[in-house]
């Protein structure tokens, strides 16, 4: 092998590794250990035991986590130690993240339809460093007397993430204005009332030719983007499948149940970065919702490898 040719071997093996001080001393001292008996080691078999110690490590570092998102699982776990806000129950929140100048200021806001935003409220925890200060629009408020209380806490949120249908109906009936409409009292035009017309095929014709289109650029972008990146959507999803079981505390059972899908995958251009957005669903049974089931989604960087986001719905509060 020619030296440019081991260089080269070289250079692709060690591509995304970062060679520093303590790894480097790693090696050497396993060198020197075995030195009087290697004396006529060559010098590229030194390199390629250096190599191996490298790829090793590397994998033992194990997934990576973006400043993002350990600053939300920091806000997530205080919402949680103050209010008694499990992440299942933020479902039902949309979220926003800011990050200025190593501050990252996450939001929790209540959906402003179907639900009654205002006794829920609203969640803000800025977070520098690995400390949070968290605020709740609502704080003050009484969370007692159930649905109708002054404000929503985790009880109130667990009838509304867990037993929506029946809590939205008992709103309703007390006669408080959620927005939402039960499905008896908007009964679906019924198409066997009228024959299929050609206007109707024509506008199925064109939602559908719509749907292609829309997939079709969808696919286009995600290659385009994975393009730029270093590891595939195959290798993000299979990462991002150990991320989800690992913070997630899934069991093995689990882990085989959980299934990606890959038409759902999207990917958008964040801060110059490639980052893939996958989606991975968890069923456990047909005997209603078992704990850890749901949606997990979760943005993950193509150039980098870390997980960027992972954002779970147990999908039973009519939004999932």
């Amino acid at each position: 092998m020619k030296t440019n040719d081991f260089q080269g071997l070289v250079d692709h093996a060690l591509s995304g590794l970062v060679w520093d001080e303590q790894r480097q001393q790693t090696v050497l001292h396993a060198i020197r250990k075995e030195e009087k008996t290697m004396k006529k080691m060559s010098k590229a078999l030194i390199l390629s035991f250096a190599i191996l110690c490298l790829c090793v490590s590397a994998l033992a570092a194990g997934i990576t986590f973006s400043p993002q998102y350990d600053a939300v699982k920091i806000a997530k776990q205080k919402i949680e130690a103050q209010y008694g806000v499990t992440e299942d129950l933020l479902s039902l929140f949309c979220r926003t993240v800011e990050t200025d100048q190593g501050i990252t200021t996450i939001t929790y806001s209540a959906i402003r339809v179907d639900f009654p935003f205002d006794r829920m409220g609203d969640y803000t925890a800025v977070v520098e460093g690995n400390k949070a200060i968290l605020t709740w629009s609502n704080d003050g408020k009484s969370t007692t007397g159930g649905l109708m209380a002054e404000a929503y806490g985790p009880e109130q949120l667990r009838m509304l993430a867990y037993d929506y249908a029946a809590s939205m109906e008992q709103l309703r009936a007390a006669g408080m204005n959620t927005g939402y409409i039960s499905a008896q009292s908007t009964p679906a035009p019924a198409l066997q009332d009228r024959p299929w017309t050609a206007e109707d095929q024509q506008a199925a014709d064109q939602a559908l030719l719509a749907a292609e289109k829309a997939d079709a650029e969808r696919k286009a972008f995600l290659r385009a983007l994975e393009a730029l990146g270093k590891i595939t959507v195959q290798q993000a999803a299979e990462q991002t499948k150990d991320a989800i079981a690992q913070e997630y505390s899934l069991s093995d059972d689990q882990i085989k149940m959980l299934v990606f899908e890959s038409d759902s995958t999207y990917a958008s251009f964040d801060d110059d970065q490639p980052v893939a957005h996958l989606l991975f669903w968890l069923w456990q049974g047909n005997d209603g919702f078992t704990e850890k089931d749901g949606q997990y989604w979760v943005a993950i960087n193509l150039n980098t490898g870390a997980i960027e986001d992972i954002l779970y719905d147990p999908g039973t509060a009519g939004n999932g």
